[in-house]
């Protein structure tokens, strides 16, 4: 039998990387989920029916007249299914069910960003593009009130 041998300091670097990359996604999935637009747009809130709506790919517009452009984030994330569950009351399975039957009807689900990076780059250019990020991953951003209440609010739905 083999033994494998790594350096101490090493094995105390990866088992460090694994923390930190833990603690950072609990930390994520414990704040409020910000809905943002770009900063340049005169959205300033929405209603949780619309914003179902718009995440369903069901024709809406925003205040400036122009469609709504949903960007998801990747199917992988855990903000993606905690925005799922809470605005779309779906579970994934649900979620791709019924993306499988939108699809036999002819219509496509909202493009998705790998990372929450490409999100913020894409919902900045892209006119009525519209997203979900961590609050404190939303930079210039726009942050949209959801039911009147922002996410600082208690009440606020995507805590």
């Amino acid at each position: 039998m083999t033994t494998l041998s790594f350096p101490r300091r090493h094995l105390l670097r990866v088992f460090s990387g694994l923390g930190v990359g833990f603690a950072t996604s609990s930390v994520l999935a414990a704040e409020p989920i910000a809905v943002v637009m770009s900063s340049n747009t005169r959205q300033r809130s929405l209603s949780s029916d619309k914003l179902r709506r718009v995440f369903l790919a069901l024709p809406t517009d925003d205040d400036d007249g122009h469609r709504f452009v949903p960007i998801n984030l990747a199917q992988s994330s855990n903000v993606r299914e905690r925005f799922d569950r809470n605005v779309l009351s779906m579970s994934p399975s649900e979620i791709a069910r019924y993306w499988i039957d939108q699809r036999l009807r002819g219509n496509k689900p909202p493009r998705s960003a790998s990372s929450l990076d490409l999100c913020r780059r894409a919902v900045q250019e892209l006119s009525g593009a519209i997203s979900y990020l961590p609050l404190s991953q939303v930079g210039s951003l726009r942050i949209l009130a959801i039911d009147g209440r922002p996410p600082s609010d208690n009440s606020y739905s995507l805590r």
